[in-house]
């Protein structure tokens, strides 16, 4: 039986592991977590003030428009928390912050603002944007007002969402705890591969979106079709995830939000080219058999393949951003 030493130097508190000395390594997940919150209420007030005002006969088309709106809420909350997670990333690191103080200040504050700022943006950017929906619609120019649509959705996650994150975290600077000597966060190998894999997902998301509702026509049915496509990014998702886990260390210095984007941006222009040419190949094989009977049999495979493709793409594209990171890793 062995008893403590009351003289000797306390190790635990000089060299303790990283989650413990730096507990601030999983606020940015708070920030997300916060961010949600503020969104699935802005939604419910959202649904609620339609009801109350039933306009367009809302509540008898509710499980018209429920589906499309669940969707699009659904697809936007991804792209808001990879931009919230990768963010709230780099200005911890930039500050050289360990600790965000106080945090419950902090992500109250985060809400109200998120609430308040994303309202007034909505709101002024539909008011704006009136005349020249009028006018697309007027001369059938669904294509511009898909491309407006995105550009819309981006101005709010600037103005709504990013901007409310900074204004807190800039005035937090002076209460918050600092890191002492060199940058060494001891971040988990899994929450880059969560930033990199949300970021892969939502812009895929909103990709896949504006083909379908160019090629598609919009009417019943659309809310399932998003929701379709919500879920076929599901299994991205958890493979880029896995591939990133696998090809870095169990743990680094930092997060690299700008390496993060970079991997993710750069595996996205690869796997698409893929797709491309995948699709060419498939459109050339059913033309070749002039019948569109056996389309499932072309599709299948080539979905397969690109799926597969993901993961050495998802692994050479992390090793090619994070090379200087895994090389101090690797033993000498």
């Amino acid at each position: 039986m062995t008893t403590d030493n009351p003289f000797a130097t306390p190790l635990a508190e000089l060299a303790p592991p990283a989650d413990s000395a730096l507990p601030g390594n999983r606020q940015p997940l708070q920030f997300v977590g916060a961010m949600m919150l503020a969104s699935a209420l802005l939604l419910l007030g959202t649904v609620g003030s339609q009801w109350l005002m039933d306009l367009g006969g809302f509540r008898d088309r509710l499980e018209q428009f429920l589906p499309m709106m669940l969707a699009n809420w659904a697809g936007g909350l991804i792209l808001h928390a990879a931009a919230v997670l990768l963010l709230a990333h780099h200005l911890r690191e930039r500050y050289d912050v360990a600790r965000f103080q106080p945090i419950g200040v902090l992500l109250a504050g985060f809400v109200v603002l998120y609430l308040v700022f994303t309202v007034i943006a909505s709101t002024a950017l539909s008011y704006l944007s009136l005349p020249f929906h009028e006018w697309a619609f007027a001369n059938a120019r669904v294509s511009w007002v898909l491309l407006y649509g995105q550009f819309e959705s981006l101005l709010n996650l600037a103005l709504g969402c990013l901007l409310p994150l900074w204004l807190v975290l800039r005035l937090s600077r002076g209460r918050s705890r600092r890191l002492a000597g060199e940058l060494n966060l001891g971040l988990p190998a899994w929450q880059i591969a969560l930033g990199l894999a949300l970021v892969v997902v939502a812009l895929l998301y909103r990709l896949f979106a504006a083909l379908s509702y160019t090629t598609l026509p919009l009417g019943f049915g659309a809310g399932w079709q998003s929701m379709l496509l919500l879920s076929g990014c599901v299994l991205p998702f958890g493979i880029v995830m896995a591939a990133v886990i696998s090809r870095l260390p169990a743990r680094l210095p930092r997060f690299s939000a700008g390496r993060v984007l970079g991997a993710a941006l750069m595996l996205l222009v690869i796997w698409g080219a893929a797709g491309l040419l995948l699709s060419v190949v498939v459109a050339i094989a059913a033309y070749a058999a002039a019948s569109t009977r056996n389309l499932p049999f072309y599709l299948l495979p080539p979905a397969l393949l690109l799926l597969a493709c993901l993961w050495p793409l998802a692994r050479w594209c992390t090793g090619r951003f994070f090379a200087e990171r895994l090389a101090q890793s690797s033993p000498r």
